[in-house]
């Protein structure tokens, strides 16, 4: 299983970079314009749910906040690398780190399904909860 979490690690990782690399290359340009033309490049309906959330956001949206959530993004990717390479040299560190990271942000996940129940939110949840209980009971594959 821990291949499968150090899998599950570079995942979120990549897809944070892309993220803060989105971000930064949209740094001077309309968001809305962006987010417009990624939804058309994926054929993404605009008249979807999940682009009119997108919109809002995109609409208030600033240089200032871009940057932010850049930082944001790059910072989280770099947790998640570390706890996935540490994972991955099965560092005993790495199996604390990436259970006191991924457990802290539970509460958030169920906060979050509780405002507003999604599949996708539910199954993240169920995998960080699976992780946390694996990496608290297999010591073994670190010592």
């Amino acid at each position: 299983m821990l291949p499968w979490i150090v899998a599950f690690k570079a995942f979120k990782a990549l897809a944070l970079i892309a993220l803060g690399v989105a971000l930064l290359a949209a740094h001077r340009t309309d968001p809305v314009d962006v987010l417009t033309r990624a939804a058309l490049a994926v054929h993404l309906p605009i008249t979807s749910s999940v682009f009119e959330r997108a919109f809002r956001f995109a609409v208030n949206l600033t240089v200032r906040k871009e940057a932010a959530l850049a930082a944001t993004a790059f910072g989280y990717a770099a947790l998640m690398g570390t706890e996935g390479v540490g994972l991955w040299l099965r560092k005993p560190w790495a199996r604390w780190l990436t259970v006191i990271a991924t457990s802290s942000l539970i509460p958030i996940e169920i906060y979050e399904i509780l405002r507003e129940l999604h599949l996708v939110r539910v199954l993240i949840l169920i995998a960080n909860v699976a992780v946390v209980v694996y990496l608290a009971r297999r010591r073994e594959l670190f010592e």
